[in-house]
């Protein structure tokens, strides 16, 4: 130990995606000396410091530069109940700069060693370039910690009964790959795929441990988890840009003679990317899914109608002009194929379907409320039972005061007239607070986007005991062709004129042309394809909660990802339903037009010549500081190569100059 208490000191920085673990061994005593005389079991404690200037709180589209960080004790899990509050998880959701994180590591316990897990994650969401530095520290004392930024940042552990391990995003997402015995084991690849400014290796890492969990059920096979990580900053692009570079990872990296199962999971956006990507693959790499038996296919509230119908009309007209780039034209059904007509009408046919029919398991989860970025009705294809989920609501607290009819007028007032004093009402409620009688469905995609940030946070008993916890599983059913009411039937009627408040965002639409184009969608995934939709009724900030983006700030989606887990990856490969099931009467499951010839496959083609209109406003800062950071990179080479005499690049170097032309091709 030093004189000042500091156990520990270390300084390090994270970039957009990425995670920093810090697992954290105290030795007690040595159990072969026995207890000594002056054993103390007084606490530790842990500050992470957020290190970058003061100012850059404001600056939030070139970063933000905000941290998330928890800490918890080596043997913690979810399902288990804590009795002592010492053993209670400890997290900031949002660390912002010049800020600490501060937390007790409690020895109340007479054992020979303790084991803490801290991470620390962060939060930029629109630029690559961009990092953010920050300190941890372990002092023997809650005041010594305030000396900690005094110690040299390369000290480490200055306590021989102290282990500090730490471990970097690369580590944490192969570790468990590296460190398998059987290293000829047949491959079971589960394929992650993230969504709108979004990332994969931050925001669903904790889906990924949990699947990885499951290994138990397979001894005959090793659960690889991997995900695309070189669209993060890119998702802007269009949904065929993105599909087509995860097509071309999976089979030119991730693919090798032992995967012999795949499975896809994609939250939001990513539902779309990884549909695109699969129907590539079949078109060119048609010897992929005949070595590579398909297992899970799985979205998350994945906005598979698109969402035009669902907004307001003012952010219709900006996702038609761009303001989220190519993939928000994509997300209104605007004409993008060569057959013009919208990519997600087209997406749903083949080679799409073909492949589809050959997952063991399709499967839909989806928020009944409290999403403001994808609606029910497009997460779960339109065709669902709405008053069995409202039923379900109905026995929730939190929502029951909520569950009342929306007059139109009101419906019109809140969603079209008034987007200015909505939008002021997310950063200032104390000036302008939310109505008493908050109607479902939540249509704001400004409020669910500040919550990304800022999240609503679950009390500390629903983190402490399980058994507080209530079913959030509403709907859990199998959904075949014949389930979808017949076109100009009755049941199609009372669905289109629907009173049911999770509907009222489709049935009150003025745009009908949109409402037939997302029907007709929503009837093309169901010809002859089954499918199993799971509806669920989270608290605030579902979008996020749905996939557990943090640990802790988003527990209250720890239930949707059990339920995923235990009912995809349990060591069965039965499946939810016959493959093959009768059309309905007076359906077409056919791929064949009325002119005999096969359905058009060209929107399938490559990625047409990129513009500069495609990624929109917070993808051109991140273009932007692509470029910037390229050319630095570029310059600091040519300099450190004439000073070198011209003498060939060392491996980092050449490494260095091969991921700039790399990018520059893609």
């Amino acid at each position: 130990m030093t004189q000042d208490g500091i156990l520990y000191h270390a300084k390090s920085s994270v970039r957009v995606g990425e995670v920093e673990r810090y697992i954290i061994t105290y030795q007690l005593y040595d159990e072969d000396e026995g207890l000594p005389a002056d054993l103390s079991l007084n606490s530790l404690w842990l500050k992470v410091r957020n290190l970058e200037n003061f100012t850059f709180r404001a600056a939030y589209l070139m970063g933000p530069y905000i941290l998330y960080c928890d800490v918890r004790t080596g043997d913690y899990h979810h399902s288990q109940r804590l009795f002592v509050s010492a053993d209670q998880p400890k997290f900031e959701p949002m660390l912002q700069p010049q800020q600490d994180f501060i937390a007790e590591l409690s020895l109340h316990n007479l054992k020979k060693s303790y084991v803490w897990v801290v991470d620390v994650v962060s939060q930029i969401i629109f630029t690559n370039t961009t990092q953010i530095g920050f300190e941890v520290s372990i002092g023997s004392s809650k005041k010594c910690l305030s000396k900690s930024s005094e110690c040299d940042p390369l000290a480490g552990s200055c306590s021989p009964k102290l282990n500090v391990t730490k471990l970097n995003t690369l580590d944490m997402w192969n570790l468990p790959n590296q460190l398998s015995t059987h290293t000829n084991q047949k491959e079971h690849l589960v394929v992650l795929t993230h969504g709108l400014h979004s990332n994969v290796s931050a925001d669903l890492f904790y889906l990924k441990e949990q699947i990885e969990k499951c290994q138990k059920y397979y001894p005959d096979e090793q659960i690889v988890v991997k995900g695309y990580d070189k669209n993060v900053c890119k998702t802007e692009k269009g949904v065929k840009y993105l599909g087509i570079r995860m097509a071309e990872y999976i089979v030119n990296e991730l693919y090798h003679d032992r995967v012999v199962k795949i499975s896809f999971i994609g939250h939001s956006l990513g539902g779309l990317v990884q549909t695109f990507a699969i129907a590539y693959i079949s078109v060119k790499y048609p010897w992929f899914f005949q070595k590579v038996e398909p297992i899970n296919f799985i979205t998350l509230a994945s906005p598979l109608l698109g969402i035009v119908t669902d907004n307001p009309a003012y952010v219709n007209i900006l996702l038609s002009f761009g303001i989220v780039g190519k993939t928000g034209q994509d997300l209104g059904l605007k004409e993008s194929s060569k057959n013009g007509k919208p990519l997600l009408y087209c997406l749903p046919g083949e080679p799409t379907k073909k492949i589809l029919k050959l997952f063991k398991r399709r499967t839909l989860y989806a928020n009944a409320v409290n999403d403001g970025i994808v609606p029910l009705y497009s997460a779960s294809l339109l065709f669902a039972d709405y008053e069995g989920v409202v039923n379900q609501l109905k026995t929730m607290p939190e929502f029951q005061d909520k569950l009342r009819s929306t007059a139109p007028g009101d419906y019109i007032k809140r969603n079209f007239l008034s987007p200015l004093t909505k939008a002021i009402s997310i950063w200032a409620p104390q000036k302008f607070p939310e109505e008493t009688e908050s109607k479902l469905p939540k249509v704001s995609v400004i409020e669910s986007a500040t919550s990304v940030l800022i999240p609503p946070l679950p009390d500390k008993t629903y983190v402490m005991d399980p058994g507080s916890r209530e079913n959030v599983i509403l709907h859990d059913r199998i959904y075949s062709e014949k389930d979808i009411p017949p076109r100009n039937s009755q049941s199609e009627k009372d669905l289109i004129e629907s009173e049911n408040v999770l509907l009222k965002a489709f049935t009150m639409s003025s745009e009908k042309h949109n409402q037939i184009l997302e029907e007709e969608i929503a009837r093309k995934w169901h010809e002859g394809l089954v499918w199993r939709k799971v509806i669920v009724g989270l608290k605030p900030d579902a979008h996020n909660n749905i996939i557990v983006r943090r640990r802790f700030a988003n527990a209250y989606g720890w239930p949707i990802i059990d339920h995923l887990t235990q009912n995809h990856f349990n060591g069965s490969e039965n499946e939810t339903a016959d493959q093959e099931e009768a059309p309905a009467e007076g359906t077409n499951t056919s791929s064949v037009q009325e002119n005999g010839e096969s359905e058009n496959m060209g929107w399938l083609d490559g990625i047409s010549k990129p513009s500069m209109f495609d990624v929109g406003p917070t993808g051109m800062i991140s273009t932007v500081g692509e470029i910037i950071d390229s050319l630095s990179k570029n310059n600091f080479l040519s300099k450190k190569s004439n000073t070198l005499n011209e003498l060939p690049a060392g491996p980092f170097e050449q490494q260095d100059l091969f991921s700039y032309e790399m990018e520059e091709k893609n």
